[in-house]
Formats: structure tokens, C-alpha cells, sequence
């Protein structure tokens, strides 16, 4: 955290002009954490190291509180939020580090994702595609923007965003995705053959998509980080 300003020495004169003694304050150094910001930092290193995501959204809760104005701390915040299965107050941090930090390209990689949990698609598209400007084929950000295109009704919009990804990249979200979108614009043949791309162990996932018939849709599961 940043410390105060310097103080400056102050002197005053009297109606006679003689001096009073100077009224010496204080320099303002840097602050010393709060026993309760060491805490939690201290505990957002061991939640980290366990993977332990709730606690360490809560352990980013005092810190933000702690330093309201740091981007990169609601950045990590909305992260946590969102793998801890808290997308909407993900949407929010990240949202607000945005704000903070309109140079912070990885916020919004969070707002897609954390969007597309939260039930905002055109806020996860729009921050998905604009992601995507800075990091072009990106495979997580792809598929997050892709789905958020068939949540919308925008298939076509899922099919060209997929279109930018590198075979060598394709997984098998990539390929159900695919799937759904060539399926909601009745080419059901070419959405056989992208279902087919898809490991057989998911046979039950395009078994389902298959009978939810038209813009029926899988469970979401975003990305968990932006690359």
C-alpha cells in the first residue's frame, strides 16, 4: 500500500511578527500491513498452493476491502469467485477491475467467462471479442465466445469465432460447440461429423444433444484461465 505524504515542518507568526516554535509532524513512511491484510495474504498463498479456491476468494475479500483500488487484486478476486462457483460476484470483480485498469486485457477474459456462468451472453460475447482482438485463436476464450454467440441465437457468430482456432487446438468442446451451432442452423449432416470429432467417452454428452433438439444446450463450463 502506498504511504502518506511527507508532513512539512509548519510555522506561524504573531501580530508582532515574532515566530512561535515550529509544530514538527510526523513523516509518513510507507504503512506496515495490517495484522489482518498478513493474515490474509498469508492465507491466500496456502489456498493457492492447495488449490483451495473458496478460500482464497475469501481470503481476496479482505484484501480487496484493503486496497479497493487495486485492479489487479479484483482481476485474481473475480478469478477465484468464479472457481469457486460464485461467477455473478466474478462478474462483478472483474468488471471493476476493468474499470480500474483499462489496459487489463485478462479482466476481460474474466468478464466472458464469468458472464457466461452468470447469465449475461452479451456481456461475456462482447468482452469475449474483444478479448480475442489482443489474443487471436485463443482456444479457452474461443469456445467461451462461442457459446456465449449460441446462448444470443447467434450460431453463425459461434461458427465463425470457432473458425479462427488451430486444429492442432480443437478439443472436444470445441467440437460439441461446433456441433450445437451447425445444428441450430438445421446442417444437422455437418453436425454429425463435428460430434464425431468428439472423444467416445462423451458419447452420452451427443447423445443428449441430440435429443434436446434444436438449441438445446449443454452445461457450461468456461475455461478456467486466460492463456
Amino acid at each position: 500500500m502506498r504511504g502518506g505524504r511527507a508532513g512539512r515542518n509548519g510555522q506561524s507568526a504573531t501580530s508582532g511578527g515574532g515566530r512561535q516554535p515550529a509544530t514538527r509532524r510526523r513523516q509518513a513512511g510507507p504503512k506496515a500491513p495490517a495484522p489482518e491484510t498478513h493474515a490474509a495474504t498469508a492465507a491466500l498463498l496456502h489456498a493457492l498452493t492447495r488449490g483451495d479456491f473458496p478460500a482464497a476468494a475469501a481470503a481476496l475479500d479482505i484484501l480487496v476491502a484493503a486496497e479497493p483500488d487495486n485492479a489487479a487484486l479484483h482481476y485474481n478476486h473475480a478469478l477465484a469467485l468464479r472457481l469457486s462457483g460464485r461467477p455473478r460476484d466474478g462478474f462483478a470483480a472483474a468488471r471493476r477491475a476493468r474499470e480500474l485498469d483499462p489496459a487489463n486485457i485478462k479482466a476481460l477474459f474474466e468478464i466472458s467467462a464469468c458472464g457466461l456462468e452468470a447469465g449475461e451472453p452479451q456481456a461475456s460475447f462482447d468482452a469475449g471479442m474483444a478479448y480475442l482482438a489482443s489474443h487471436p485463436g485463443d482456444a479457452d476464450a474461443t469456445l467461451n465466445t462461442a457459446r456465449a454467440a449460441l446462448l444470443l441465437g447467434r450460431p453463425s457468430d459461434a461458427l465463425a469465432v470457432l473458425g479462427d482456432v488451430a486444429a492442432s487446438a480443437l478439443g472436444d468442446g470445441h467440437h460439441l460447440c461446433r456441433g450445437e451451432a451447425l445444428r441450430d442452423l438445421g446442417r444437422f449432416d455437418e453436425a454429425e461429423r463435428a460430434w464425431a470429432s468428439v472423444d467416445p467417452a462423451h458419447a452420452g454428452i451427443v447423445l443428449s444433444l441430440r435429443s434436446k433438439g434444436a438449441r438445446g444446450r449443454l452445461a457450461l463450463n468456461p475455461r478456467s484461465a486466460p492463456s
